[in-house]
């Protein structure tokens, strides 16, 4: 009886936000949308629940781990900007749910084939549902896609690839157009379409950047590619795939075919960043420029506080948005200047058990990275040399590997011949330290000094003449 009355209250209370949601049931992004998320678990035994829901304003993951016991419900309260999906896993099955400002998603989980939908968007969860069983994944849409752009000999093949994987998407959903509502139709085909454009232009970069290779495109690709794609789409904004398409549409216009080499250091990464800014302003108007302005401010603000010009936030029209960017600038980040060093137990290329106060007495560059991540790879040469540099000194660089094999690790530390302290953070390690670090992308790193104090958290890499800093503590110039 309890449990009765109380998933009346929830449903009722979820009709009752309804009633005053109905209109932010809207096609707009929304920075302070919510959607509303019910599962019942109406099966035999424990539900176990994973959801991963990325958002773009500032681009962070809201996840959530529970469980449900059996004949009870679990709620919840989504970050919902935009048209878009988030990720669900039901006792490790995956499903791909859609939502939107106002949206109100109610599951009735009764076995792992078994769930029904009910709620706002009952008709478009029951049709992802069918598409995830039809094309056996509910990631059909991006990635086949992934191997074209690592192993294709020439673009065209690439090119024709996510061509043809996009028209098998298009006919799914025309062959289910019955059963979807007009506007989310529309939305689909336009999100399917960008998502395309999107893949291409940063196959392209991709490939030019992180694996040397420089294809040759006919005179018209960027045209092709973006065929009839609005660039100023209002009704995308916040949509993670459009987002994507205008990061990798902005880089190509501000270095077509990527032949400038990237910034190496402080200055030129400045330059980098003011010159998007100005491609951005001739390219975007209205709210897309505005949120796509704030959406690159608050990445470089999360990846390179300490290069941030706050003059640059004055090409944001919007007044709120301009709040935003100077709230987050002016937070205090995580671990500020003089924080203690984060307590970690990790191992090294030897197995022995290496803890954060062993290195007391010294200065510590720490930089973490992983077997896959390109970016990282590329600041070895530069590390090694700074273990050179600073041989006869009380600096030690560490180098701590992160979401990989421990063998490929290991692999790795020959292959690359590193110079620096390495060690190995398992998983059960892992997460304390994205918490503590702050850790949203690597590479990442952190000075820290002989007193075992924070010095600069996300500091410039060693590629960037982070030596300057290190001088600075060396002679106590700070």
């Amino acid at each position: 009886m309890y449990k009765a009355i109380i998933k009346t209250l929830i449903v009722s209370y979820l009709l009752f936000v309804s009633s005053f949601t109905s209109k932010a049931l809207q096609e707009d992004f929304d920075l302070n949308g919510k959607s509303s998320f019910l599962i019942e678990n109406t099966s035999t035994d424990t539900a176990f629940i994973n959801i991963e829901n990325w958002y773009t304003i500032p681009w962070k993951v809201q996840k959530i781990d529970t469980f449900i016991l059996k004949n009870n419900s679990f709620y919840t309260s989504l970050i919902s900007q935009a048209k878009d999906y988030f990720n669900l896993k039901i006792n490790n099955k995956a499903f791909k749910i859609f939502s939107k400002p106002g949206s109100i998603v109610q599951i009735i989980y009764q076995s792992e084939d078994n769930i029904d939908f009910s709620g706002s968007e009952k008709d478009v969860n029951e049709f992802l549902l069918k598409k995830g069983n039809y094309f056996q994944s509910t990631e059909s849409d991006w990635m086949p896609r992934v191997r074209f752009t690592h192993n294709a000999d020439e673009f065209e093949e690439i090119i024709t690839a996510n061509d043809s994987i996009t028209k098998l998407q298009q006919k799914f959903l025309t062959d289910n157009k019955m059963e979807l509502p007009n506007w989310y139709f529309s939305f689909e085909r336009k999100r399917l379409n960008y998502l395309n454009a999107y893949w291409k232009l940063n196959s392209l970069m991709y490939r030019k950047r992180m694996l040397n290779k420089s294809d040759s495109l006919g005179s018209q690709f960027l045209e092709l590619t973006i065929n009839d794609l609005s660039i100023n789409d209002s009704d995308m904004l916040g949509n993670k795939r459009y987002m994507n398409f205008l990061s990798d549409f902005i880089g190509y216009k501000s270095d077509p075919m990527y032949e400038n080499k990237m910034p190496s250091n402080i200055e030129e990464w400045i330059v980098f960043y003011e010159h998007s800014i100005d491609v951005i302003n001739q390219l975007l108007t209205a709210e897309v420029k505005d949120t796509y302005l704030t959406f690159t401010l608050l990445n470089i603000i999360e990846r390179r506080r300490y290069i941030f010009n706050t003059k640059w936030i004055e090409n944001i029209e919007g007044e709120e948005l301009k709040k935003l960017v100077l709230q987050k600038y002016e937070a205090n980040p995580i671990l500020p200047k003089g924080s203690q060093l984060p307590f970690f137990l990790l191992t090294d290329s030897d197995g022995n058990r290496i803890k954060s106060n062993d290195f007391k007495g010294r200065i510590l560059l720490i930089n973490f990275w992983a077997t896959w991540c390109k970016p990282c790879i590329k600041e070895f040469p530069y590390e090694n040399k700074l273990v050179e540099r600073y041989d006869d000194q009380e600096l030690s660089v560490v180098n701590i590997c992160m979401y990989s094999d421990k063998k490929t690790w290991k692999k790795y530390i020959q292959k690359y011949q590193l110079k620096s302290i390495n060690l190995f953070a398992e998983n059960s390690w892992t997460s304390k330290i994205e918490k503590d670090f702050g850790i949203r992308g690597i590479p990442h790193s952190v000075l820290v000094d002989e007193n075992g104090k924070v010095f600069q958290n996300k500091c410039a890499r060693p590629s960037e003449d982070i030596s300057k800093e290190i001088d600075k503590i060396l002679i106590k110039d700070y």
